[in-house]
């Protein structure tokens, strides 16, 4: 048998060719290095805009900053919502996007923008929502109105914070440039470089200083909403067997699946135990009525809260308390 005839140079050279067009597209289709980076995300109010942050520093899960905007009193004492004493306050200030991305939740005192490559990014506390699930905003784009709703606070403020895919939390990232963990407590900010989109390029004059002359509009407190119902571990509106499969994950290490103490603790005793897993099973229909401020609360030792994973779909709301120095 003959040997078979080498391919002629030329078919070399269009093989060649066939196989560099090959490896150009799959290069081509790879996102960019920078695309599983950090997003360049900015301090959310608007540029100009004088807030200020809280006495906390970084607290909570994801260690959330406080930001305060300039009609907010400061100095107040932390009430909780179901506390005798407790209104709803609502700051004439709007929250911005701190980057480009999709809302994933806007309901029960929360936005979560999804921004992409598993980095995400929550504010609390809110009311008067401007966007809904599924928008997709701009970077410096209203979000919603800092309130006391969400369980504790010493007024309107946004309790913000980020997650990143490989467990980066607010700490690990640069607000308008400043890393965070420079941003001090107490400290002044106006320079945020955010503008709201059509607001052109001149900041909107706003006071220098949060002053107490103008205080926060004031309503009487109102119900809870559904999805406060204690067993409520998810914060889904209902309470059902997945919210004991919550707490298990809770319990085995996960605590992103459960939105807050507040909901997942069924028996009031301040932390998640697989009590509240069989409370969930066994005694959902004595449950679902529940409301959080049935719990004793003291605000001087709040309870811990958890937060949602980046991949929870729908995510969950976190449920933030006070922490020491709270403003």
């Amino acid at each position: 048998m003959r040997p078979a005839s080498p391919l002629p140079l030329r078919a070399l050279v269009a093989l060649l060719g066939v196989l560099m067009l090959t490896l150009g597209a799959l290069l081509l289709a790879r996102p960019p290095a920078e695309a599983t980076g950090q997003p360049d995300f900015l301090l959310p109010w608007q540029d100009g805009q004088t807030w200020l942050t809280g006495g906390a520093g970084f607290h909570n899960a994801n260690d959330a900053l406080d930001f305060f905007a300039p009609d907010t009193p400061l100095g107040g004492s932390v009430k909780c919502e179901g506390d005798p004493d407790w209104v709803l306050a609502v700051s004439s200030y709007y929250v911005l996007s701190a980057a480009a991305g999709t809302v994933v939740q806007a309901s029960n005192a929360s936005v979560l923008i999804d921004h992409g490559g598993g980095w995400f990014s929550r504010y609390y506390h809110m009311t008067g929502f401007v966007v809904e699930p599924d928008d997709f905003v701009l970077a410096g784009q209203r979000l919603a109105k800092p309130s006391t709703l969400g369980f504790c606070s010493s007024g309107p403020h946004n309790h913000f914070w980020v997650q990143g895919p490989n467990g980066e939390t607010t700490r690990d990232v640069t607000l308008s440039g400043i890393p965070a963990m420079q941003i001090g407590v107490n400290e002044y900010i106006s320079d945020t470089g955010n503008f709201e989109p059509g607001g052109g390029a001149t900041p909107t004059p706003t006071p220098t200083a949060p002053t107490t002359d103008t205080p926060a509009p004031t309503a009487s407190p109102t119900a809870s909403p559904v999805a406060e119902q204690r067993g409520d571990a998810n914060c889904d509106g209902a309470v059902n067997g997945l919210d004991a499969t919550a707490v298990v994950r809770s319990l085995a290490g996960n605590p992103a699946f459960v939105c807050g103490i507040a909901t997942a603790d069924t028996d009031c005793d301040g932390e998640l135990t697989t009590r509240d897993v069989l409370n969930v099973l066994l005694h959902l229909s004595a449950i679902a009525p529940m409301h959080p401020g049935l719990c004793p609360q003291d605000t001087a030792t709040p309870m811990p809260t958890e937060t949602p994973a980046a991949s929870e779909t729908p995510a969950a709301t976190a449920t933030p308390t006070s922490a020491a120095g709270e403003r």
